[in-house]
């Protein structure tokens, strides 16, 4: 009953918080989506910590924020150098981090989440935020039209959860 998407190559998991996605420029879990993460980590983490030809190969479990090419309601080329996409770089790389931690928090807390293996996710958890920095491929808007409506933001406003593996045993 989770949608989730995975990269076979990689091992990330990609959650579908579906149309239960942050406020924008929020970073606080919503209902929907605290039930989402309560149904999908216990089964990610007996997928991994649960079998015993993984459990030991695996150096981290890394949440991964991110937002959309927006900010104060217009298009950031990623590719500039001009000081006000920088501006908008560093809010939304901010904001992606906070959304990354909220989940990881909400993992962590004993109160809201206990579950199997939880307690051996703990020492190789980290938390990043990648903003809208290789998020999506991006349509060209016509002058006066609005970018989100071309090109899909709600897919760049995401949450990877993925493992790393090294190579021990």
């Amino acid at each position: 009953g989770i949608k989730a998407d995975i990269d076979l190559q990689t091992g990330e998991v990609m959650l579908d918080f579906g149309d239960s996605y942050f406020e924008t420029g929020s970073s606080k879990l919503n209902g929907d989506m605290k039930a989402i993460l309560e149904k999908a980590m216990p089964v990610y983490a007996k997928s991994l910590f649960g079998n015993n030809k993984v459990k030991d190969k695996i150096s981290a479990v890394e949440i991964v924020g991110f937002a959309s090419p927006t900010y104060k309601g217009k298009y950031v080329d990623p590719n500039s150098s001009a000081k006000k996409d920088k501006q908008a770089l560093k809010y939304n790389m901010d904001l992606s981090y906070q959304r990354a931690k909220s989940i990881f928090n909400h993992i962590i807390d004993d109160k809201s989440m206990e579950f199997d293996h939880q307690k051996d996710m703990f020492p190789v958890m980290k938390v990043s935020g990648r903003s809208f920095l290789e998020v999506m491929k991006v349509k060209n808007v016509p002058q006066g039209k609005d970018f989100c409506a071309i090109n899909d933001c709600k897919k760049s406003q995401r949450v990877i959860i993925r493992f790393g593996m090294d190579g021990k045993k």
